[in-house]
């Protein structure tokens, strides 16, 4: 039995009741644009790390990161069904609920939004007599836009349904109270474009070294350059620590000096190395990394997810990926494909294991995507 076996998003986004059955360990979602294979990605992030506020927070800021940021309860709102029919001037509510059976003891995921205009309990503090003040002293200028969070989820190992609730208010730091509970998955998301955050690239490799992958991680590195000798943090100025690529050529540069492919293949490594037992999710898995390292890539891909038990979700437009991931796994290598398709109000995933993948690819040459 895998993590997550099958997976049902009732409501999420724009998907409605859409059905992925039988997961393999490496799962590939091709659809056309606007399908909703990212925001698949994302309710299995937010499934998995279900009662995590900032999980949810985090979740909904990921495709904002290369636009301009929307403000934290626009982009959180927008992960709830909009429903036409309700008329919502002021305030909105929403509801999202998935579903599944696996490994991983959460079987039902819902999270309520409401949103409400008020006097955030920070406001309050800062005035301390908030609680003093009457009516019409209040000014318009403290009424801010807030939302409730509520999430509930159902478990195998609770006959009690668990909830937590909490406030969110419109341009203030949400602070998370910490909330421990055993339902939680290791579970991480790359980005197109999340390889470009050094600091964040940093922490990892430390992870990394930490657990002796650090050889295995350059390994993958010399696919894209094979004079990649070294991963080391150096501070130069004794102040921001850098990362930083020893190579036999022009010695040790720092990792900006060198092309997205490289940046992009190790934050997928030291992403997978960070979710051992657990989920990762990669969203346009081939950008950046060149059709010539797709094959070998990708090899060292699905070999370190069955070593350290990961299930694989990616996304991909590109047929080569396709074909590079087909190719850089074997008959006994757990994969699938499942294309979206959105049909009016609903979107459907037609599934292709490994076998049929093989023969629709391979043998028959059709196009597979769309």
């Amino acid at each position: 039995m895998k993590h997550l076996d099958n997976l049902t998003i009732h409501r999420f986004r724009g998907l409605q009741d859409l059905n992925l059955q039988d997961l393999g360990q490496i799962n590939i979602l091709v659809g056309g644009n606007n399908s909703g294979k990212t925001s698949v990605l994302e309710a299995i992030s937010t499934y998995c790390r279900p009662l995590d506020p900032l999980e949810w927070l985090n979740t909904s800021w990921r495709r904002e990161i290369k636009y301009s940021r929307k403000p934290q309860l626009d982009a959180l709102r927008w992960l709830f069904p909009q429903n036409s029919e309700v008329s919502h001037t002021h305030v909105y509510e929403g509801e999202t609920y998935v579903s599944s059976n696996g490994d991983f003891p959460v079987t039902e995921s819902r999270a309520i939004y409401r949103e409400f205009e008020g006097i955030s309990e920070l406001g309050e503090a800062e005035n301390s007599s908030a609680s003093q003040l009457e009516i019409d002293e209040i000014e318009f200028d403290n009424i801010l836009r807030g939302a409730e969070l509520e999430l509930k989820v159902a478990t195998t190992f609770d006959p009690e349904e668990l909830s937590v609730s909490f406030e969110i208010w419109e341009n203030q730091r949400f602070v998370n109270r910490k909330n421990r509970s055993s339902a939680v998955l290791p579970i991480d998301t790359v980005t197109p474009f999340s390889h470009r955050i050094e600091p964040l690239q940093i922490s990892l490799l430390s992870e990394a070294i930490l657990l002796g992958i650090k050889p295995e991680v350059i390994k993958l590195l010399q696919h894209m350059d094979s004079d990649i000798t070294d991963l080391v943090i150096l501070s130069p100025t004794g102040k921001r620590p850098s990362l930083y690529i020893d190579h036999k050529r022009v010695g040790i540069s720092p990792l900006s000096a060198f092309g997205d492919g490289v940046r992009r293949l190790l934050f997928i490594a030291l992403t997978l190395v960070k979710v051992e037992g657990g989920v990762l999710l990669i969203d346009e898995i081939e950008t950046a990394i060149h059709t010539v390292a797709l094959g070998s890539s990708f090899a060292w891909i699905v070999d370190w997810c069955q070593r350290l038990d990961v299930q694989l979700f990616a996304t991909t437009h590109s047929l080569e990926a396709i074909d590079a991931m087909l190719d850089a796994s074997d008959s006994e290598t757990d994969l699938v494909l499942y294309r979206l398709e959105k049909k009016e109000s609903q979107t459907k995933a037609i599934r292709l294991d490994r076998e049929t993948l093989h023969i629709v690819r391979d043998e028959l040459g059709q196009e597979v995507r769309r």
